[in-house]
């Protein structure tokens, strides 16, 4: 009998040991779990807003909206747009508008308070369905990117462009300077030119 209780006893005391071992592995891996999800947390902090229209003022005048769907604010130097994703601009004659399914704004920043009160726009990227008007111009793409450094837009995507004179397919992307109003397309091109008449 007391062979019995010794043995009792060792399985007992093995059967703790290694239900402490178990239960101290596990909450090491539920701490380094934990600590993983607060070290993303703290790089990628999002401020979330839905269905918004953003004005832009000069002189008590709206000269311009953006609006979408959802955005996403991330820190420290993006912002991500979804969901019919518009804007546009006007400076006295002068039109400029954009559309597309998503944005990814890029600004001279370096954290959420810097990026939500004046930072400078660096570069956005467009995505799907992508349309872009100045003026008679306007390009249809399904990528586009706008460097607001030197005012180009450009993609290597297929590019449809039309204004008043021509309707042209560009298979090759475009390269557009918003400051000149020029416009290369390369690639193989084919397309419609129309011969416009001038009022004498």
């Amino acid at each position: 009998m007391g062979k019995n209780i010794v043995v009792i006893a060792f399985v007992s005391a093995f059967l703790g040991a290694v239900f402490v071992y178990f239960q101290r592995t596990e909450k090491q891996s539920v701490k380094q779990k934990l600590q993983a999800r607060e070290t993303v947390t703290e790089k990628h902090s999002r401020i979330s807003i839905e269905e918004f229209v953003l004005y832009e003022y000069e002189d008590h005048h709206a000269t311009g909206t953006f609006q979408g769907k959802l955005a996403q604010f991330q820190d420290p130097d993006t912002l991500e747009v979804f969901g019919s994703v518009r804007g546009n601009r006007t400076n006295g004659d002068h039109k400029e508008y954009v559309a597309a399914e998503s944005a990814t704004m890029r600004f001279a920043s370096k954290g959420l308070g810097e990026l939500v009160k004046e930072a400078k726009l660096q570069t956005v990227l467009l995505e799907n369905q992508v349309r872009f008007g100045s003026d008679d111009i306007t390009l249809f793409t399904d990528y586009a990117k706008y460097d607001h450094e030197t005012g180009k837009l450009i993609s290597d995507r297929p590019v449809r462009i039309q204004n008043p004179q021509a309707d042209m397919l560009g298979k090759k992307g475009f390269e557009f300077d918003s400051k000149t109003q020029d416009i290369k397309v390369y690639g193989p091109m084919e397309g419609t030119l129309v011969d416009v008449q001038t009022k004498p």
